[in-house]
């Protein structure tokens, strides 16, 4: 024990006097900056850490909202582009006039509507359709790329029976098509909510 006690006098002794004050120096300044490493860098990177993370989290729901207002406008895109009840009226004639223009019979066309949510209904029109093979195909292809929104729910094919029909080589298709209509003329407007 009295090795440790008299090591300090050593150090103050030559050859080391000259050198004890730089080691002196060196042991303040490495414990002074341990301390600040301690004392004021780590709790400043845990900070950084936690804002870095909220930073992340508000860019994620910043996405998030972006996408959520992306879809809501093209969701109020595409109830804008459904006709309205006065519309509605008109798809009947509309698609008897298809019909006609590629040489296809509709001798009955009904329909029926379903109430949906958000100021929407779906309606589906039900009937026969009589023709030959290609008129068909081409009544069916006019009526999927009508701009008018519009699907082939169902489709049933029979063929015509009798003297006539062997001279058409006409067939007969039950179609339901359905659309959805708006049921006020306006527009919908787009209002975003935002938590």
């Amino acid at each position: 024990m009295k090795t440790w006690l008299s090591l300090p006098t050593r150090l103050l002794k030559k050859p080391y006097d000259r050198v004890f004050p730089l080691i002196l120096l060196a042991v303040v300044l490495g414990l002074t900056c341990a301390s600040v490493r301690m004392l004021v860098v780590m709790p400043r990177q845990d900070e950084v850490s936690r804002l870095q993370a909220e930073d992340a989290a508000g860019t994620q729901r910043l996405a998030q909202l972006r996408q959520a207002d992306r879809a809501a406008q093209e969701v109020k895109d595409v109830l804008n582009s459904l006709p309205g009840s006065r519309d509605f009226a008109k798809l009947p004639l509309a698609i008897s006039e298809v019909a006609k223009r590629d040489r296809v019979t509709v001798p009955d066309l009904s329909y029926a509507v379903d109430k949906t949510e958000r100021g929407v209904t779906k309606a589906v029109l039900k009937g026969p359709v009589i023709g030959k093979y290609e008129d068909l195909r081409r009544f069916i292809h006019h009526l999927e790329s009508a701009e008018r929104f519009l699907f082939i729910e169902d489709l049933r094919v029979a063929r015509v029976v009798g003297k006539k029909a062997e001279k058409l080589e006409a067939l007969t298709f039950t179609m339901n098509i359905g659309t959805y209509v708006r049921e006020d003329q306006s527009r919908v407007p787009l209002e975003p909510r935002h938590p």
